[in-house]
């Protein structure tokens, strides 16, 4: 997207990032892309992985369209957020948002810990040669780099891509069978607090298996499964906390994307007042579990809860506080909160800002001001 519009040797005019995004998906044009972008290292798996394209999921565990809206697919047939000219029309112009966190789905969980960290490798190569740099003439994009879900190989990933000016974050596949806060997870927060990038986790869409089980066994329906998002993340966030990771850890920055955020009040309620009474069980947690939450853990508005009367939910973000929530869209799926406006009934202007750009400037090191020229003239 390289105009010639734009004289780089001159001062570029700039105006201030309000708004960040920090929930976005990409995809290649075709199934055969990512392909191209697989390392040596592991090209002994290219058939394997990517011989008919990209992987398919489970109908049992996918919404229609895989969750995407329709108006984002390209004129062509190419998949939705997969062509740049569009996705910076519904994103920038018509969203209005000024930074855009992209989180790849293109890799996704597997029994097999080397084929998650051959696929996590190719994703990140293709989005830091597409989206991170032909695309990104702008600077509008950063990334997240896609980890295996065996911490040795996620180090090695993460220390790759460490030095590189657009990832800011690391994301942890949330389907580990095992909470986040076991042992063999603290190299990968060393790592990423080495590198001062933050770490998250993502839903996405997976095949059936052991991972998915729920609290009563494994799903059913993709109604089931796609409901209980919250209680991965509960229980992601109890392991967390009671292990002590935040306190052994004070540099981690972590967030929760697409989990929604409500939950977490009763949550937290009920956390501290057990850890009153229970406090001699884990002498790691030097204060209220609730304290180290509203200073390490944050939680994108997407999808925000609709209650009957949107006055409720200004008073959860009262209670969790301000710090706590990012704004984000989903794009490109049908479901995302594109309406930045919306939701915020009774919440007041400060917090409005803070959630919607100032809480991610700070906590992914980004600039809080962008080019003034029009993204499509770079």
């Amino acid at each position: 997207m390289t105009s010639g519009l734009i004289d780089t040797t001159a001062p570029v005019e700039q105006v201030a990032v309000e708004v960040v995004d920090c929930d976005i998906h990409v995809n290649p044009r075709n199934g055969t892309e990512l392909a191209d972008f697989m390392p040596v290292e592991w090209a002994h798996l290219k058939d394997l992985l990517y011989g008919r394209g990209m992987l398919g999921t489970s109908v049992i565990f996918a919404a229609p369209n895989e969750g995407r809206r329709l108006d984002a697919f390209g004129d062509d047939g190419s998949p939705a957020g997969s062509d740049p000219g569009l996705t910076g029309r519904q994103l920038f112009d018509e969203a209005g948002v000024d930074i855009a966190i992209i989180i790849p789905l293109t890799e996704k969980s597997s029994a097999n810990p080397e084929h998650e960290a051959a696929m996590a490798a190719t994703t990140n190569n293709w989005l830091a040669e597409t989206w991170l740099s032909t695309h990104n003439g702008h600077g509008r994009y950063k990334g997240t780099i896609r980890v295996s879900s065996d911490p040795a190989l996620a180090v090695a990933e993460i220390r790759k891509w460490a030095d590189h000016p657009h990832f800011v974050q690391v994301m942890l596949n949330p389907y580990l069978g095992v909470g986040m806060g076991q042992r063999q997870f603290w190299p990968v927060y060393e790592a990423a607090i080495a590198a001062d990038l933050t770490v998250c986790t993502h839903v996405t869409l997976q095949r059936p298996g052991p991972a998915l089980m729920t609290s009563t066994g494994a799903p059913r329906t993709f109604l089931e499964n796609h409901s209980q998002f919250s209680m991965l993340y509960a229980g992601h966030l109890v392991s967390m906390l009671e292990s002590g990771v935040f306190n052994r850890f004070p540099d981690l920055r972590f967030t929760f994307v697409e989990g929604g955020y409500a939950w977490c009040l009763p949550l937290l309620w009920r956390l501290d007042n057990h850890w009153q009474r229970l406090r001699a069980e884990i002498p790691e947690l030097k204060r209220p579990p609730s304290d180290y939450v509203r200073d390490h853990v944050s939680f994108t508005r997407q999808p925000y809860e609709e209650p009957r009367d949107p006055r409720y939910l200004a008073r959860v973000i009262d209670w969790l506080g301000p710090k706590t929530l990012e704004f984000a869209t989903d794009y490109p799926h049908w479901d995302g909160d594109y309406n930045r406006r919306v939701g915020f009934t009774g919440v007041d202007q400060d917090s409005i800002r803070r959630i919607l750009g100032l809480n991610a400037i700070e906590k992914y090191r980004l600039p809080s001001t962008r080019a003034a020229a029009h993204w499509s003239e770079f």
